[in-house]
Parts: structure tokens; C-alpha cells; sequence
């Protein structure tokens, strides 16, 4: 889309980006370091695009502010048990369904720039074998295994080692020196 894009790394040992209105991307340098190489990093700069070009943030916005109206209007915003139930009945799914979305569009983003597509999938299983995870009914993303399943269907194996960013002693030598 006509929208400038912003991408900034931030100082931080967590393996974590996130993307916030207007086209900004921050990457944490925890993330970088935990990559392997550049088309794990790729992947996941694509998937917060993804966040911004289907504009999640102000998708998330809006329903939080419809189900914090709607408790208001009943009367039932101080409510914890009322606001605990909205959290887990209306927001998180859309939540869980909008990082769905950016896997899947991550993936063509991917592919487009001309990364092999394998490394969505072994940065996904990185972030699996981390664990630490709430369990999904509480948590804003999809289990991990699920995503990890979806890209695996979604990737044809044929192809999947296709493209740039895999030369790990490469991105060791570009990116961790960086850090």
C-alpha cells in the first residue's frame, strides 16, 4: 500500500517484534540473534508487514473499544468476571485469527522478496522448542504448533529450500556482529 514503512531494532534480549499503526516494525535484537540466518529474520519481518498492510492494530483497536462500549452500556464494565469473559470470548480469537493471517501473508511476503520459505517454518519451530507459552485460550496468538502446522501444509516441500537467506555462516557473519 502507499504507506512508508519504519522498521526500527530495539535493545532487547527477547525473542519478540511487533508492529504498531501508521507502519512502524520493531525487531528485538534477541530475535535477530536467536535466527539462524536471514531468511528466518525475513519471515518474520514479513509477518509483521502483514500486520500493517491488513491493519490488525487498528482492527484490535476497534473491538476493543465495541466490547469495552457494550460492557458500559450494560452496566457491566467494572465487571472482572464480565471483562475477563469479553477478553477471552470476543478479543482473543480475533486476535489468534489476525496472527493466522499474518503467517499466511508473511509467507507470500516471503517468497515474494525471494527467501526460501523454509525459514518461517524452522524460525516457528525455534519458537516452539522454546516453549514458555500461556496456554492458547489465553493466549493473543495461535498455539505455536498449530502455526508450525499450517506453514508445513502451506509450503510445498519441492520448493521450500528455494530462494535466498540460508547461509547461516553468512548471517553470522552480518547480523551477530551487529549485536
Amino acid at each position: 500500500p502507499n504507506l512508508p514503512f519504519t522498521f526500527q531494532v530495539l535493545q532487547d534480549n527477547s525473542i519478540n517484534a511487533f508492529a504498531t499503526m501508521g507502519g512502524f516494525a520493531y525487531v528485538n535484537t534477541g530475535l535477530i540473534a536467536a535466527a539462524e540466518n536471514e531468511a528466518e529474520l525475513a519471515s518474520v519481518i514479513g509477518h509483521e508487514i502483514a500486520h500493517i498492510t491488513q491493519r490488525h492494530s487498528i482492527k484490535q483497536m476497534r473491538n476493543v473499544a465495541i466490547s469495552q462500549g457494550l460492557m458500559s452500556a450494560t452496566g457491566l464494565s467494572e465487571n472482572n468476571i464480565v471483562n475477563i469473559g469479553v477478553q477471552l470470548g470476543f478479543n482473543l480469537p480475533r486476535s489468534r485469527e489476525a496472527e493466522l493471517e499474518a503467517d499466511r501473508i508473511g509467507l507470500q511476503n516471503l517468497r515474494k522478496a525471494g527467501y526460501a520459505p523454509i525459514g518461517m517454518i524452522t524460525f516457528m519451530k525455534k519458537l516452539l522448542q522454546s516453549g514458555g507459552a500461556p496456554p492458547a485460550f489465553l493466549s493473543t496468538h495461535p498455539a505455536t504448533s498449530q502455526r508450525v502446522q499450517a506453514l508445513s501444509q502451506a509450503v510445498n516441500p519441492d520448493i521450500a529450500y528455494q530462494g535466498d537467506g540460508l547461509d547461516n555462516r553468512a548471517y553470522q557473519r552480518e547480523f551477530r556482529g551487529l549485536l
